[in-house]
């Protein structure tokens, strides 16, 4: 199925399709840096650990850079990406994560050690059977510091959690109406100038052609969003936090491809209304 006015790209251009180069991308992440990092989590060393998490930083950063180069080709292809599937959709804010997501990731992982914490000090979290042998298990190949590293977060942490989702409600709806000034331009430009041009596919075309380069400027300044919130996550953070923090978000993104999941999603007949973006 061709994309949305793919015929108005900006270039015509025989590079790699963006769904081929994600798919590296995305195999490099799942068999290369993301074993890495794993084996530095699990080793009593911590020398190689700020390394490897520096290499899956940058591997994430540079997805971005990989669809701003695309979106100067063709923003159409970025914003309604064909290689995503209907588990990712909803989690997609300008063809791509949501920045939301980063810090409500980072506050689930302190949530979860924190909540499990209290209930076990009120005595309201009464192991199930075989847990324990679970626990100890999955203890023996995860230093302390790792173990310990989401209990009880520095208030300095906290504050930057604080600051950078405070920076997010105040960066993210203007984008949103960016592109709704965008859309409305668009429909106003059409209609004014349909019944000027006696080829109305030509009409279109101008039109369409100028909503492609005011989406790009908003598609790029999204993904300069969201990079600078994955950098002040891992500066906020120690080289544990950091490193856990980039291992959940890797495997965020690994469990979108879990078939089975997947098919369970498809199958589904309940509308998903938990997930809104504003878009």
């Amino acid at each position: 199925m061709p994309r949305p006015f793919s015929f108005f790209s900006r270039k015509k251009t025989t590079t790699v399709p963006f769904k081929d180069l994600y798919e590296d991308w995305f195999n490099t992440l799942t068999n290369t840096l993301l074993p890495l990092l794993r084996q530095s989590l699990s080793s009593p060393s911590p020398t190689l650990l700020p390394f490897r998490r520096d290499l899956l930083l940058q591997h994430f950063l540079s997805h971005y850079d990989f669809l701003d180069l695309a979106a100067s080709n063709d923003v159409s292809q970025m914003l309604f990406p064909s290689w995503r599937n209907s588990l990712e959709i909803p989690f997609l804010f300008l063809g791509d994560l949501h920045p939301y997501l980063f810090t409500n990731l980072l506050r689930s992982f302190i949530d979860a050690a924190n909540n499990e914490k209290d209930a076990e000090k009120n005595g309201f979290n009464y192991p199930a059977e075989g847990s324990l042998l679970e626990t100890f298990e999955y203890s023996l190949d995860k230093p302390w510091p790792v173990l310990m590293a989401w209990t009880n977060p520095s208030e300095n942490l906290m504050l930057r959690i604080e600051q950078i989702e405070c920076g997010l409600r105040l960066m993210v709806p203007p984008l949103v109406s960016r592109v709704k000034k965008v859309q409305a331009a668009f429909v106003g430009r059409v209609a004014e100038k349909w019944a000027a041009y006696e080829g109305k596919k030509m009409a279109l075309e101008e039109a369409v052609k100028v909503e492609m380069e005011e989406m790009l400027g908003v598609f790029v300044d999204a993904n300069r969003l969201r990079r600078s919130v994955l950098i002040e996550i891992v500066n906020a953070t120690d080289v544990y936090q950091g490193a856990l923090f980039l291992e959940g978000l890797a495997q965020f993104l690994i469990g979108f491809k879990d078939r089975a999941l997947l098919g369970e999603f498809e199958r589904c007949k309940i509308p998903i209304n938990g997930v809104h973006w504003g878009l």
